[in-house]
């Protein structure tokens, strides 16, 4: 037997109430060779299955008289049908009619265009030969116990039943896939609402952050301002008396509908708590114009809808407010921590963020020399102003190298280069800042200040090595900062600039790290106060005089950081033949880097203790004890 025997063979029912579109349907059906049959609603469609015993069914979605959902719930829930394919047809090609016929039982669904007629013909060829055979004797007896009532009772059970809760939770999962704001869900939350019952005006009052209140409504129904005032007040009213501890410092009103002419009064008003976790954090007033209206099988409609909204609602919230938090932290954060850094740390999860770590990092101290005596020859305000302006420049420094500023103490600022974000060649990059830093300190305002001889001039002290970094403190207060033994050293030998007469003086961890990329000088072997190991210490330089760069730094303490070269080499000479106990030969090289510049410090000091060394002997090592912190 061919396949256009098949076809002649089998019947399709349509259930469309356009007749436009179904002539267009029934006509490609019958040029196919199938046997066709229309019904023009829903429950014609139902009831001419039990008569025209088809082998499948095309129904539309939205028709009067029972949707096409709601009859292949009814169908599908059947013994004598459940077997037939009904393809679902529809020109609206959204995610919520999915939704519904596959929650009906639908075999397929596919969008209402003659574009898509091709597809349809592929798609019922396959649903009937793989559809398990119908006993049509088993479907007419079944119809004959049916009459019209019987047919209206048993669709409404199901749609109450089966089908309104799934598809209700079906409508607000799209919601919330498709809006992202809490403004958004709340337009959407309305209108679902009033497809749920009718909420002629309704508002919804959330609780948010720092005592802030939200308040979103909806006159669907086109009351009159006096008549919404009133609505408003009686909510409100009711929202004070659910959360009478919740003293509202900011209010927030987004009103929909505008009032309109409706002069008719509420004559039905409920008010539900919307729970989270067991916790009430909102309200939702419903008005309506039909005395009580709120009957048992709305208020349970509304509950399956709200209980499912709340969270919803709940998760809209938490993100506003973490978007306002973000914004927060991004302000105070800006001056002080690189655009990247601070979205590292927005982005951890809460408890992430929590935890403490041991990582490799730098820590930087800077500290403004001779501060207490220029605070004592200058007013507060100016003091501030100073600050202010100082601040900025060096931390915008520290910021542009990918530092980060962990706190600023006084006169002071500790930075960290390592974290929270990872830093590749984080030495060099705290190298560069502490070097930039010398060179913004000639653009800093000091006008209004009393300055030493000296000017204005700050000391640097860099470590690196293992520290503990995380959030530390207590519930109510906690810092992101470091802590830990290379975070001590670090602060120490910011104090030994001033000893040593150099601006920028970091360990033998940063020397060995950075020592291709810069200048080192290693000016001294200690040992710090409460350790026993000693500690290399190395002033940096940035340029050799006369050569390339040392042009920028020619004035002020930016002079310091250039070098010259044969001071250099004949400079540590010398310091390799001290450590060997070559004394003579030493102080030659050191009064041969004294005749470049008579004001060498470090060549002086070298050569003053050798002169100690000759008085009171050789000392036990070559580590040098700081008794100061």
């Amino acid at each position: 037997m061919d396949s256009t025997v098949l076809q002649e063979e089998k019947r399709i029912l349509l259930f469309e109430d356009s007749d436009i579109f179904a002539d267009m349907v029934l006509e490609f059906l019958t040029a196919l060779g199938y046997t066709t049959a229309r019904a023009v609603n829903g429950f014609e469609g139902i009831k001419a299955v039990f008569t025209f015993k088809p082998h499948l069914i095309i129904t539309d979605v939205e028709m009067p008289l029972f949707k096409g959902y709601q009859a292949t719930r009814l169908l599908k829930s059947r013994k004598s049908t459940k077997d037939i394919p009904i393809i679902m047809f529809t020109s609206l090609n959204e995610l919520k009619d999915k939704f519904w016929g596959n929650q009906a039982g639908a075999d397929w669904y596919i969008e209402k265009s003659p574009e898509n007629f091709s597809e349809l013909r592929s798609k019922i060829t396959q649903l009937l030969s793989e559809a398990t055979p119908t006993d049509f004797v088993a479907l007419e007896r079944d119809g004959k116990r049916i009459d019209d009532n019987a047919l209206i009772e048993t669709v409404n059970n199901l749609l109450d039943a089966k089908l309104f809760q799934t598809t209700v939770i079906g409508m607000l999962a799209e919601l919330s896939a498709k809006l992202g704001s809490l403004e958004d869900i709340a337009k959407g939350f309305f209108d679902l609402l009033n497809y749920i019952c009718q909420a002629e005006i309704v508002s919804l009052m959330i609780k948010g952050a720092d005592n802030s209140l939200m308040v979103y409504t909806a006159n669907i129904g086109g009351f009159n301002a006096v008549i919404t005032d009133d609505f408003n007040a009686i909510s409100i009213a009711d929202f004070d008396n659910l959360f009478p501890d919740f003293q509202v410092v900011t209010r927030e009103v987004k009103d929909f509908y505008l009032a309109g002419e409706k002069k008719k009064r509420i004559e039905s008003y409920i008010m539900v708590p919307l729970l989270v976790g067991g916790e009430k954090f909102a309200t939702v007033h419903i008005g309506n114009s039909i005395k009580e209206y709120f009957s048992p099988t709305i208020r349970e409609n509304m509950d399956v809808f709200l209980n499912a909204a709340a969270p919803i609602i709940s998760n809209a919230l938490s993100m506003l407010e973490m978007e306002e938090l973000q914004k927060k932290t991004r302000v105070a954060f800006a001056r002080y921590v690189p655009a990247d850094v601070i979205d590292e740390i927005i982005h951890k999860s809460s408890e992430t963020a929590s935890l403490s770590e041991t990582r490799n990092l730098v820590v930087f101290f800077l500290d403004i020399r001779n501060f207490t005596k220029i605070s004592e020859n200058s007013s507060a305000q100016d003091l501030v102003n100073f600050l202010n302006k100082f601040f900025s420049a060096m931390g915008n420094e520290i910021i542009a190298e990918g530092g980060h500023i962990d706190k600023f103490i006084g006169d002071s600022i500790m930075a960290i280069f390592g974290a929270p974000r990872s830093l590749p060649n984080a030495p060099a990059c705290a190298i560069r800042a502490a070097i930039r830093m010398i060179r913004a300190l000639q653009t800093v305002d000091t006008s209004h200040l009393t300055l030493p001889e000296s000017g204005l001039a700050i000391g640097i002290g860099i470590n690196s090595g293992e520290c503990v970094v995380g959030n530390i403190g207590f519930q109510d207060r906690m810092d992101y900062t470091v802590i830990g033994d290379n975070v001590n050293l670090a602060s120490r030998l910011e104090g030994v600039t001033k000893m040593y007469h150099h601006p920028i003086i970091v360990s033998e961890n940063m020397y060995e790290a950075a020592r291709e990329q810069f200048i080192f000088r290693k000016i001294d072997t200690v040992r710090v106060k409460g350790k026993n190991n000693p500690v290399g210490l190395y002033a940096v330089y940035i340029a050799f005089a006369g050569e390339e760069g040392a042009a920028d730094f020619s004035e002020g303490v930016a002079a310091s950081l250039v070098i010259d070269r044969d001071l250099l080499d004949n400079y540590e000479k010398g310091l390799r033949l001290f450590y060997m106990r070559e004394w003579e030969t030493a102080k030659t090289y050191f009064n041969n880097a004294l005749r470049i510049n008579g004001e060498d410090y470090f060549s002086t000091l070298y050569l003053e203790r050798i002169e100690e060394y000759s008085l009171i002997g050789e000392p036990m090592d070559d580590a040098v004890t700081l008794t100061e912190k």
